[in-house]
Formats: C-alpha cells, structure tokens, sequence
C-alpha cells in the first residue's frame, strides 16, 4: 500500500484537478469530509492533510460550521502576491496588445532538455507581445500535443495557455522559470525590429505531480522597450 504521505498528495492532486476544469468551481463547496473519506477510501487524517495542502497553495479555505470553500482556480497561486508583469506595464502607461505568429506540430524538437522529454509530437506555438504597438517579448511554446487548437480558439487576452493544457488533462504541478542575459541573434532582433546587441531570455518548464515534462516556453524580451520588473506585496 502507498504511504500516508503520497496518498494525501495525490489526493490534494485529484481534487485541484476537479478545480481546475470546473467540477468544483470557484465560490462552491467541496465535499465534506466523511464523504472524501467514503470517496477515496482513507482515513480522516489523509484528508485533512490533503485539505491542508490545497488551503496552502490557495485554492481552498477552511469556514467554521460550513465547509472548505474553492477560492481560487489558479495555477500558481503561490505566486499570488506577486502582481503580474501584465498588470505592471499597464500601470505604467503602455497598451498591450497579443499575437501568434504560428501554430503548429513538430515531430522531435532539435531543442537541449526537451529532445528526450517530449517523445512525441509536440504542440509548437509562437505569439509576439506589443507594446504601444512596438515588438516586445517574442514566446516560443513547446508542449505536449493538443488537439482542435487554432488562433481563433486560443483566448490571447488570458493566460490561456495553462487551461489548453488543463482541458488536454495535463495539469502543472509545478514549475521552474531561469532568466538571463542574452545577444539577440538575427532573427530575434528582425521580429523585434531593433537593432538592440542584448536582451533578456525567460525560460519556463513546467511539470506533472510525476515530475514529467509538459510545457516547455521561452520569452525574448527587448529591454530597451521595457525593463523586466516583479512587484510583490509583503
């Protein structure tokens, strides 16, 4: 029998994916506890750790007399004090404005780190972000292959890249992001349309509770248009 401790986990796992597709929808309830007990057949302790996992990744909490209420349907709510970089720029006075550039299927991306990872096809998508109608950030996404996706069902004024793979039940357990300081090569500094030597590379692979690989992303940014800046609430 699996220990205590990966079944609370994988409990905690079970339910955030039910949150996350929207059987248990953000303002709702989420079963009792004896019947989360009844329907995964543990013990109370099992649940209340598996409870007590979501409630500290934020997507549920504890009312007294009536339940554990869904808060949230985020992925990164860890993350939550963190304002987006989204809403950063517009603060400071820019528009934004998002396009892909091209969607398509790659049979084994010649890519470092993602050969071995993805032995399949992958979903290969290209979007440009624009800044008072100036290029910006240039993101490449690499991810495991989806089916029924175009531009005109991906919902660009959304983080919509997360509930693709979410509705393909691939669900981000977690992630790493790296960035660094880069020479633009030519083809970035065409599509960016500068003349820039440097930029700045965001690279961020996410994965499953099982430590797979499912997304693989790089942005380009051209920080002469914008500075990279993370605001957080303490």
């Amino acid at each position: 029998m699996k220990n205590n401790i990966i079944l609370y986990q994988e409990i905690s796992l079970e339910i955030k994916k039910k949150i996350l597709n929207g059987s248990y929808p953000v303002g709702s309830y989420i079963p009792s506890e004896p019947e989360l007990e009844k329907m995964f057949h543990v013990s109370k302790v099992t649940i209340r750790q598996a409870v007590s996992l979501l409630a500290a990744e934020g997507y549920v909490e504890k009312r007294r007399g009536k339940g554990t209420l869904v808060v949230s349907n985020q992925l990164f709510n860890k993350l939550s004090k963190a304002k987006s970089f989204s809403k950063i720029v517009e603060e400071s006075g820019f528009s934004i404005e998002k396009k892909i550039l091209s969607i398509e299927t790659i049979a084994n991306p010649e890519i470092d780190g993602i050969k071995q990872a993805f032995d399949s096809e992958v979903t290969y998508i290209e979007r440009m972000y624009f800044l008072n109608d100036i290029p910006y950030i240039i993101y490449r996404h690499y991810i495991r292959k989806v089916n029924e996706i175009s531009s005109g069902n991906l919902n660009l004024d959304h983080i919509s890249l997360y509930q693709l793979l979410k509705e393909n039940h691939q669900i981000v357990a977690f992630f790493d992001d790296a960035f660094e300081g880069i020479a633009l090569n030519k083809e970035e500094q065409t599509l960016l349309k500068t003349d820039t030597a440097t930029g700045l590379r965001r690279t961020r692979k996410s994965y499953d509770q099982k430590g797979n690989l499912i997304e693989y992303s790089t942005g380009t940014y051209n920080t002469q248009v914008f500075p990279y800046r993370i605001e957080y609430e303490v």
